[in-house]
């Protein structure tokens, strides 16, 4: 089967959902030929084949960095991808389209496959109905819930990543179709015996890590502010972003330089000898579609601390894999850090629940349920076609 993936981000751009893109393209392309359409940044090459799948670049305006898109990057890359889709659909004859991010791939790949006439797979990823930090959140545009609810219309089958990205995309757009929950998979690692030292922090120290993008969503803002009350812990944020400079600065005012370090960009050997001599895992965003770090800290056996809202809740369960606050609650975080650290038995309990519980999510498992959903798409496309 000749598969299209369209995602206006694909590594190295972007965050969670371009990874779980790749992980997915590069599991189907060991059984299909997978084709992936996304965005071309400075450098990258406009085409190559990584791992099996052939990744197409195209040009669009406004792209400034590596780990976040632009509104103007967002508006340009339906006409691009379409323009340029065009040519790409033609030259290959793809027979199914699959579209990460209903905003702004989706509204492509559904015009694509009108042209074409071949079934489409939408995948809701979370950003793309819902963003509590943003003021042009999908679902606060009028115009923008009514196309979702097209684009979904459109689609032979719908997915979504969490129960929760589900949810919102039936209540806060009022989409009616059906839509199947399959989660996003995890590549598993093998861990590294790596000392606090050798990461660069004192071998005493309880360690705690935390990964993402630093955009305001993510909330680094409100765990410094829990860290200036947590003062026998090291933090290190693992990430790049355009709030790179501020929450230096906030370091640096708070007086946690000593404790608290922001890496940037890291390589997956580097986020590995993290995670492996950390302590504790603890995320202060505001919400996550799914949150893929969460299952790389489950496989490294950490504990974890995480908001209560957001598709973790499928698989993070409180008291059993980790301790759930509110969101926005400094003081909560605070709370839950120090029960953890003065309770060794209960940080073990749930290091060992994590990681028995996360291998169900490796993506062995995942891509086949998507893998699944495309042949039964194109089957039943061509059964009525």
């Amino acid at each position: 089967m000749k598969i299209l993936l369209i995602n206006f981000e694909y590594p190295p751009l972007g965050g969670g959902g371009g990874v779980a893109t790749a992980q997915i393209a590069k599991e189907l392309a060991a059984r299909h030929e997978v084709h992936v359409f996304t965005t071309a940044f400075h450098e990258l090459p406009s085409e190559e084949i990584l791992h099996g799948v052939h990744i197409h670049r195209i040009q669009v305006w406004g792209r400034k960095e590596l780990p976040t898109a632009t509104v103007v990057s967002l508006i340009t890359f339906a006409p691009a991808a379409l323009w340029n889709g065009i040519a790409l659909m033609r030259q290959y004859k793809f027979d199914i389209i699959h579209a990460q991010f209903v905003i702004p791939s989706g509204l492509p790949a559904a015009l694509l496959a009108m042209i074409f006439r071949v079934p489409f797979v939408l995948t809701f990823v979370g950003g793309d109905v819902y963003d509590p930090s943003k003021a042009i959140s999908p679902h606060r545009i009028t115009i923008l819930r009514a196309l979702i609810r097209w684009i979904a219309s459109r689609a032979d089958a719908r997915t979504a990543i969490s129960h929760d990205t589900k949810t919102r995309t039936i209540e806060l757009h009022g989409v009616q179709e059906d839509i199947t929950v399959v989660p996003i998979g995890l590549v598993h690692r093998t861990q590294t015996n790596t000392s606090k030292i050798d990461s660069g922090m004192p071998e005493d120290s309880f360690l705690c890590v935390s990964i993402g993008r630093l955009v305001p969503r993510k909330g680094y803002d409100i765990l410094l502010q829990a860290w200036k009350n947590i003062p026998n812990a090291h933090l290190v944020i693992m990430g790049d972003g355009p709030l790179k400079a501020e929450l230096t600065n906030m370091i640096t005012s708070f007086g946690l330089a000593d404790r608290v370090l922001l890496t940037g960009h890291v390589t997956e050997e580097q986020k590995q000898k993290y995670l492996s001599c950390a302590d504790l895992y603890v995320s202060a965003a505001q919400h996550e579609g799914f949150g893929i770090v969460f299952l790389e800290a489950m496989d490294a056996g950490l504990p974890i601390v995480a908001a209560n809202d957001g598709g973790q809740r499928d698989f993070l369960h409180h008291g059993e894999h980790a301790l759930l606050v509110a969101p926005y609650d400094h003081r909560a975080i605070t709370r839950a850090i120090d029960e953890l650290m003065s309770d060794s038995g209960l940080r073990d309990r749930m290091g060992k629940k994590n990681k028995a519980d996360v291998q169900q999510y490796y993506i062995e498992n995942t891509a086949k349920q998507f893998e699944d959903i495309l042949i039964d798409t194109k089957s039943a496309y061509e059964r009525h076609h």
